[in-house]
């Protein structure tokens, strides 16, 4: 399912890139166009203003003068009197005649001037594009009086070198574009799976969580259809006190699993309310000490308690939570550590910090589950005996932390084991 929608995303995300993109590289092209045209035609424009100068101030127009303006596609014709001089009709093709016969009869036809002007009393020219058999032009015809003798040239300049670059730059540009959407889908698919890994997670989270639940709430329910069986097919009255004490306590699990559920479901929801006062640590740790040293006693444990004096525990929390993820970790470290071992209670402090620390001496956790037990019913391989623990606890007690703007981590104990610290900040 999150492949698909990964793919979707994707494909969303690196079109509308792509269309951006494709956008911001048209306006490029295009402003780059019309650059380079404005070149092109400021070029043209020089070449003509010369050969008009050129024919208005020198005492002869000879070939080698001529072919440097005929050089290249360009075409010039020249027309004294309303005659073609003789260079133009010795250099000029039968096809470039053929042209310029055509583009006089365009001109006096359409008059197709892009750009007219009167330079002097004496010169007359007017400037525009012309296409010839797929060859694009710049034209200019010019009318220069002098001395009663009327010169008139055409001169084309040809536009197919520039259109050539032109093309070049937008296959460059398209290659470009091209190469983008490559690299943006890419892109687009690290970063939407980056984005959906947590949902993704969460998903798998949740059909854990279901199969857990839904398996912790199913025992309970075959005690009772098992027991109410038996009372229904085969009372026995000796048996009935204890097919009642096992209902009662498979109850008792149900309701502290559904309890557990209600309390994460509604801290993680903002829906629990918190009571934040100022509270010594140092009285809590010590009666939750007292609290249990009595349990531990009957289990064959020794349970020590360490309060560093050097600090003041004054923390802004809320005393009764703090006290619930501390019985928590406590009431963990007891049931997993061995008879005979230990397991202790420290506090110490920083300017800043507060560290509460439970440390058992039980068989520890391994590197690969650290992190995995403060998820939703997980329970190392270790615990899974212990029935009356549903992997909740350790959860319950890391939302607690959250809301305290504080954390829980756990390490391994020197010697074996695991120590688990809380760290509360002070304000």
């Amino acid at each position: 399912m999150f492949h698909k929608i990964q793919m979707k995303l994707s494909f969303i995300c690196c079109s509308i890139t792509a269309l951006i993109v494709l956008i911001i590289i048209l306006c490029c092209l295009s402003v780059s166009e019309r650059t380079m045209y404005g070149q092109e035609k400021a070029l043209f424009l020089l070449k003509a203003g010369t050969i008009s100068s050129d024919l208005h101030f020198s005492e002869s127009i000879d070939i080698h003068w001529y072919k440097r303006q005929h050089m290249g596609k360009n075409i010039l014709s020249i027309e004294a009197n309303g005659s073609p001089a003789t260079l133009s009709t010795l250099l000029l093709s039968e096809q470039e005649q053929a042209i310029i016969q055509e583009l006089k009869d365009y001109i006096e036809r359409e008059n197709p001037a892009d750009d007219s002007m009167v330079i002097s009393p004496n010169t007359r020219q007017q400037s525009f594009p012309y296409t010839k058999d797929g060859h694009k032009f710049l034209v200019m015809h010019a009318v220069l009086t002098e001395k009663e003798q009327e010169i008139v040239y055409i001169y084309l300049y040809n536009l197919d070198n520039f259109y050539r670059n032109i093309n070049r730059q937008r296959i460059r540009f398209l290659a470009i574009w091209l190469l983008s959407i490559f690299i943006l889908y890419l892109f687009s698919h690290a970063f939407t799976s980056h984005v959906l890994k947590p949902l993704a997670k969460n998903d798998e989270n949740q059909r854990h969580f279901v199969a857990v639940a839904s398996h912790e709430l199913r025992s309970p329910l075959a005690v009772f259809k098992t027991g109410l069986s038996i009372l229904k097919h085969k009372p026995d009255p000796k048996k009935t006190m204890h097919i009642f004490s096992l209902m009662e306590n498979e109850m008792s699990r149900m309701e502290r699993l559904i309890e557990d559920l209600l309390y994460l479901s509604k801290m993680e929801n903002a829906e629990f309310p918190f009571h934040f006062e100022r509270t010594d640590l140092a009285s809590l740790l010590t009666a939750a000490y007292e609290k249990y040293a009595a349990i531990a006693k009957r289990k064959n444990l020794d349970l020590s308690l360490s309060i560093d004096a050097d600090h003041d525990y004054n923390c802004f929390c809320d005393r009764q939570r703090i006290e619930q993820a501390i019985i928590i970790l406590l009431d963990n470290a007891l049931c997993y550590t061995p008879s005979g071992q230990g397991v202790a209670l420290n506090l110490y402090g920083s300017h800043k910090k507060c560290y509460l620390q439970v440390i058992d001496s039980g068989k520890g956790i391994p590197d690969s589950e650290k992190e995995k037990i403060f998820d939703r019913f997980y329970q190392a391989n270790s615990s899974h005996s212990h029935k009356e623990h549903f992997g909740l606890g350790l959860s319950i007690a890391r939302e607690i932390c959250r809301k305290h703007g504080g954390k829980i981590s756990v390490s391994d104990t020197k010697g074996g084991g695991s120590t688990f610290t809380i760290i509360l900040p002070k304000n």
